[in-house]
């Protein structure tokens, strides 16, 4: 028998003896990889100046790359902390704004270091023989806690599924910015591993200093995750306690208050749902009734920071195309939204992720900073007054960006089969010319509770989307059933039949588009990554509408994925595990309707995927192959679901841009 993986493998090891040059005019993918993201967005402790990175790609060196500056609120004083190294990441001011901690992993192991403002004589704080996953600095900066897993944990010599390291929350205290004698493990003999999922986002210091409150699971992993509970130990004597919260469902993001009467969390109402439903809740420390704040918009509020008084929280949450930032005072009183998602998708947005405060609210509540984007204009940090929002770029970092052309992008909407109305975004081609019809691209995000957002095109994520547009098509994102930021009712339709108002959302987008005279019906395209390539394979069983489809990481057999991925929200969107509901797996698999292709299809994903592994690929292919469909599959060496090396990234993007362009001249 042919060993096709190590056939992939031999492919894709030469394929980049060369690397193209990167400074053609127009967007293609190596160009793409040129702009800068920007991350780690915090102010000083004095509110004086900003602490953010950016971020760059070396396909030389097939290496991602940070640097670390700091910054006056007006841009005009720059200056870099950290030269850019692949090694370092999650910088934190200490409290007294003198230093700066982070994480660098350049010794091959990562550990805590700390850096003066002027940015000389970085040292380690921590000297780990395991990873430390992240860190947060105590108020009185004096002690930084760590999460790092279990280091006496040594792995069988056989695999146990029932053995495992745990999470555990560490402890080093500092004397003039050095270690003060060794790490002190703060959950000692505990049952649980602390959680890990977003970082130091999952614990909070008491702002005394004295304590720390966390959320932990039962083991490590996902679908534990699912039933996070929240603690706190106490420094002096590593007791730890379970905070009473009136019920067991899942906890998460814990805020302590400045005044340290109150620790704000968010909290499931009932059983965990992939399609996120939570509120934020309060917990007196005095031992008080736990107070619930009003709900949010969308239900589905990330605690961002207190105020200083500690009269209101701050918290983000999707909203539609964009992010919003709200304040919600305490006293029961509703909330307000501070600024984001505006309805004019030329006005900068709010994009963030939830690793790292990329919108913070300065410490004397005078200034609000975040990094904004639109699909034409590149990420910047953008600094506003708290009280009167008028946002003005102090970075630079992506000014040569701001002259590369790109087609325009609108909002559009559109009403469904069952008349929900949907919303995309769509990007019209770079020389558009009115009343010609151009090719469609339908590019669809993952999840499904992903969003498709108002980011700048060439930073879409796994697809080549500026690319499509200087190349004469148009390209329809659909924001579909499942989708974060549209409400509660719509993003939990899909319970229990998954494949069903999610296909129809983006098919009657296709139909919209070409009922506005804009897409050629008999150029039709289709891409997707995750969830996203999930549908791919899923719109190729139901229709012979699309010239070619590009599926990366998609799902393809609920029945073996629930085996073998590690978590089980595909399961959850079926309406239950295959165990008592067969009949929906077989009916919502696409592997199972193979004989219906004719769509020519490329199926790609990382061989170190857990999330929706290698064998679902290679499952789909052999089926198709048998069936007769054209179809190719590539197998990405060192990858995983999300995470690319530079080099076989650039590959990922060049072919679904060239099987694309591959079928639309077979077409013509």
């Amino acid at each position: 028998m042919t060993d096709f993986k190590h056939l992939w493998l031999g492919v894709l090891s030469g394929c980049f003896l060369m690397v193209p040059a990167l400074a053609q005019e127009g967007w293609t993918p190596e160009r793409s990889l040129e702009v800068k993201r920007l991350s780690d967005l915090s102010f000083s402790p004095d509110s004086s100046e900003l602490l953010y990175g950016i971020n760059s790609v070396d396909l030389d060196g097939d290496q991602y790359l940070t640097e670390y500056v700091v910054s006056d609120l007006t841009g005009g004083s720059v200056r870099t902390l950290l030269p850019a190294s692949p090694d370092i990441s999650g910088p934190q001011w200490s409290p007294d704004g003198s230093r700066v901690a982070y994480l660098s992993s350049a010794s091959g192991v990562s550990n805590v270091w700390i850096v003066p403002l002027d940015g000389s004589n970085p040292r380690p704080v921590t000297d780990q023989n395991t990873d430390i996953q992240s860190f947060k600095w105590a108020p009185d900066g004096n002690a930084i806690a760590f999460v790092m897993e279990d280091p006496t944990y040594v792995p069988p010599p056989v695999q146990n599924a029932d053995d495992y390291a745990r999470n555990q929350l560490w402890m080093v205290r500092l004397a003039e910015g050095a270690q003060d004698g060794a790490a002190v493990n703060l959950t000692p003999d505990a049952d649980f591993s602390v959680s890990a999922w977003g970082g130091n986002w999952a614990y909070d210091w008491a702002p005394d200093s004295s304590a720390v409150v966390f959320a932990h699971q039962e083991r490590p992993g996902l679908d534990y995750w699912t039933k996070a509970q929240l603690s706190i130990t106490e420094v002096a004597t590593q007791k730890v306690t379970l905070i009473p919260t009136g019920n067991e469902y899942w906890k998460y993001f814990p805020r302590w208050s400045p005044d340290g009467k109150y620790v704000a969390f968010i909290n499931a109402p009932g059983a965990f749902m992939w399609s996120f439903l939570w509120d934020i809740r309060l917990w007196p420390t005095d031992g008080g009734d736990i107070i619930d704040l009003p709900h949010s918009k969308n239900r589905l509020p990330f605690v961002w920071q207190w105020a200083p008084d500690s009269a209101s929280l701050y918290y983000i949450e999707n909203d539609r195309v964009s992010y919003s930032f709200y304040e919600m005072p305490i006293d029961g009183g509703d909330f307000t939204k501070v600024f984001g998602s505006p309805e004019d998708v030329t006005a900068p947005g709010l994009n963030t992720y939830l690793t790292s405060s990329y919108v913070h609210v300065s410490p004397d509540e005078a200034h609000v900073a975040f990094i904004g984007q639109t699909s034409g204009t590149p990420p910047a940090i953008y600094v506003s007054a708290r009280d009167s929002f008028a946002p003005k770029k102090i970075s630079t970092a992506n000014d040569p960006y701001l002259e590369v052309p790109l087609g325009k992008t609108e909002l559009v909407q559109w009403t469904s089969l069952d008349g929900t109305e949907v919303e995309g975004v769509l990007s019209y081609p770079q020389n558009y010319a009115e009343g010609q019809s151009y090719p469609l691209v339908v590019q669809i995000h993952g999840g499904p509770n992903g969003v498709d957002f108002n980011e700048y095109l060439p930073l879409v994520k796994f697809f080549s989307t500026a690319t499509y547009t200087a190349q004469d098509y148009f390209v329809l994102r659909v924001n579909y059933r499942g989708t974060l930021g549209y409400g509660r009712k719509f993003r939990e339709d899909l319970i229990g039949n998954f494949g069903g108002p999610d296909y129809e959302d983006i098919m009657t987008g296709v139909d919209h588009v070409i009922g506005l005279g804009l897409a050629d019906p008999d150029q039709l395209f289709v891409v997707g990554q995750s969830n996203g390539g999930t549908m791919t394979g899923w719109i190729v069983t139901r229709t012979d509408r699309f010239k070619s489809a590009c599926s990366v990481a998609g799902e393809t057999d609920y029945i073996s994925l629930e085996g073998t991925n590690g978590y089980f929200q595909t399961s959850w969107y079926l309406g239950g595990s295959f165990i008592d509901n067969l009949q929906m797996f077989l009916d919502r698999s696409p592997i199972f309707h193979v004989k219906n292709v004719t769509t020519p299809i490329l199926i790609q994903g990382g061989l170190l995927d857990d999330n929706v592994p290698f064998t679902q690929l290679e499952e789909f292919y052999r089926a198709l192959k048998r069936a007769g469909a054209t179809a190719e599959l590539v197998g990405y060496p060192g990858a995983d679901h999300d995470s690319y090396a530079p080099q076989l990234y650039l590959r990922l993007l060049n072919s679904c841009l060239d099987w694309t362009n591959q079928h639309r001249e077979a077409a013509n």
